[in-house]
């Protein structure tokens, strides 16, 4: 097995930022692993295929999202990002915009790095 690079866990979180953003389930589809599990700010759990689905059926649809604040933090093949995000697009066709700050757990398995757990919530206005 080979061991991931240094600043790769950030390069993976980017590239899932970017892959939301656009709604590129193919991306989306190769940074999730099969069995990850995202808890919602109201408590509500999603699996891939639901997570997919709201990407591809427009569900979900993110028309800007920005890094305010992000932290990397690696254990061998394990790590765990942190990011606050501003956020604004539609969910089931009304609009939104929120701050949220997401923890994301990764496994570094089959030469990439996949999130198994993730975890959102909305952040106050002053935030």
């Amino acid at each position: 097995m080979s061991e991931p690079a240094e600043d790769s866990l950030a390069a993976a979180e980017s590239a899932l930022q970017r892959a939301q953003l656009a709604g590129d389930v193919v991306a989306l589809e190769a940074l999730l692993h099969p069995d990850v599990v995202y808890v919602g700010p109201d408590g509500a759990e999603f699996g891939r295929a639901q997570d997919l689905e709201s990407h591809a059926s427009g569900q979900l649809k993110l028309t800007s999202l920005e890094q305010i604040q992000g932290a990397v933090r690696r254990f061998g093949s394990a790590g765990v990002t942190r990011t606050r995000v501003k956020l604004a697009g539609l969910a089931a066709g009304e609009p939104f915009a929120a701050a949220f700050v997401y923890t994301r757990t990764w496994l570094f398995q089959d030469g990439r790095w996949q999130v198994v757990q993730a975890q959102g919530a909305v952040l106050p206005p002053s935030a």
